[in-house]
Order: structure tokens, then C-alpha cells, then sequence
């Protein structure tokens, strides 16, 4: 029973640690002037403007959204795996290549704004 509750607490902290960094995402104010959504930002970039600092932190704010969507789908897909939902489990860790390629988009876009 010990084990069990030691496991729900690190699946808590996963999804806590999870929303958190979401809320970051879309609760901090994107940096320069620009207007819309941190992703236009993050894309306009050229590789003409090196270190261009509004762009870098939307960058920033993209990498962070996916990592706190693949901390709440891994403590989802835990949750349902400790609860012997196993083939649910399985679909749900599937669904971890979308944040994977977010914090791959993320990279590339902070990279086009720095260099």
C-alpha cells in the first residue's frame, strides 16, 4: 500500500510539474511589441535577424508548452498503467510524439532566432 501511494505521489508531481510549465507557456506576456500568438512570432523570425530576442523567448515558450504536454500525457499514461489499463496506456504514451516534435520545432525556431 506504501508502494502504491509513493507511485500516485509521483504521478501528482509529474502532472503538477506539467501544468505548471503550461500555465508559463500561456500566461507569461511574449516579449517585444508583436501582436498574436507566441507561434506567429516564433515562425516570423528570419535567419536574417540574428539574436532576435522576442522570437528566441516565444521559442522558449513553444519548447516549454510541449514539455509540459509530454509531462501530463507520461503521468496520464501511468496512471492508466498502474490502474491495469494497459492497451489504454499504450495509446495514450503514443500520443507522446507530439510534444516530441513540438520541442524539435521549438529547438529549430529558438536556433533561427539566435543565430
Amino acid at each position: 500500500m506504501n508502494r502504491q501511494r509513493k507511485i500516485y505521489a509521483q504521478i501528482s508531481q509529474l502532472g503538477l510539474v506539467g501544468l505548471g510549465l503550461l500555465g508559463i507557456a500561456f500566461f507569461a506576456p511574449n516579449a517585444g511589441p508583436q501582436r498574436g500568438s507566441f507561434f506567429n512570432v516564433a515562425i516570423s523570425t528570419s535567419w536574417r535577424n540574428p539574436l532576435d530576442f522576442p522570437a528566441a523567448w516565444c521559442s522558449v515558450k513553444i519548447i516549454l508548452l510541449s514539455f509540459g504536454l509530454f509531462l501530463l500525457i507520461e503521468s496520464a499514461g501511468t496512471l492508466l498503467s498502474v490502474r491495469n489499463h494497459k492497451s489504454l496506456a499504450l495509446s495514450v504514451f503514443f500520443m507522446q510524439v507530439a510534444p516530441c516534435l513540438g520541442l524539435l520545432a521549438g529547438g529549430f525556431y529558438l536556433l533561427k532566432a539566435l543565430l
